[in-house]
């Protein structure tokens, strides 16, 4: 009977260590949730432009698809998601007026302009809607890194991405530098009400854009030809930006309260 009540709690234990999904790289949100809670309705503009510098060209096709999918995932949470014109007339008439927010040819957002256009929008769209709230939703390219560890892992808001192998060698010499960055993709959602208060903003990683290649006698790290093709992944990375804001079911670190004060 011992035998038998030790080995059960072994199992448990087991069981309790393999389902521990606790990621310290999940990003330090912030929420109002106060402002949130004061919300008459689920209407929503979600914002067809980047909130910063739009995801580079190379990656356009897989933002439109990373931006659907999250419009689709609030609207499965019963948000209702208002006709894009709104928003985008008063973005062109802004940026007629104010200048261009983004120039591509410096890569640089103007401040000025951006603030000037996101005031002209927020005023557009309260007086011709009756929408809450504004929903920015930007892919991201930035570095990672994989681990030195035995199985590499990458790990960054919120995720864990094994290293991408192809090639002939199913090995990688010892000599491969695993501390060298390598590009990655990521969603931040940021949250505005129609009075420009900031309501929420947060990360959720996605997937790496880059795989090693094992081809050449030193291994280097090439960009992917099938960019963002696992929907799970980016399933993922939407529900990671969108907690609190929506809750995620085993979210992967410590739910906190961080209210923001009004902007």
């Amino acid at each position: 009977m011992r035998i038998i009540l030790i080995l059960s709690l072994v199992l448990i234990a087991s069981c309790a260590s393999t389902t521990n999904t606790d990621n310290p790289t999940v990003y330090p949100y912030e929420h109002n949730a106060q402002l949130q809670a004061t919300l008459s309705n689920k209407k929503v503009i979600f914002a067809p432009v980047s909130l910063g510098i739009p995801a580079p060209s190379w990656l356009a096709t897989q933002e439109r698809k990373t931006r659907a999918m999250a419009r689709n995932y609030i609207e499965n949470q019963g948000y209702e998601i208002l006709p894009n014109y709104h928003f985008d007339n008063a973005w062109k008439q802004a940026n007629r007026t104010y200048g261009n927010v983004y120039n591509p040819s410096t890569g640089r957002i103007d401040a000025q302009a951006w603030q000037a256009a996101m005031v002209t929008t927020g005023q557009k769209i309260q007086e011709n809607t009756d929408a809450q709230l504004i929903i920015f939703a930007d892919l991201l390219v930035h570095d990672v890194q994989h681990s030195a560890s035995m199985k590499h892992y990458a790990r960054w808001y919120g995720v864990t991405r094994s290293p991408e192998l192809r090639g002939s060698a199913d090995e990688i010499p010892s000599s491969f530098d695993w501390s060298k960055p390598l590009k990655a993709a990521s969603l931040m959602v940021t949250i505005y009400d129609v009075n420009l208060n900031r309501v929420f903003t947060s990360r959720g990683g996605i997937d790496t854009l880059e795989f090693i290649n094992t081809r050449k006698a030193n291994p280097v790290y090439a960009r992917s030809k099938r960019l963002l093709k696992n929907d799970g992944n980016i399933e993922e990375g939407i529900e990671l930006a969108f907690h609190p804001f929506i809750k995620m079911r085993n979210y992967p670190g410590p739910d906190r309260s961080a209210n923001i004060p009004a902007q």
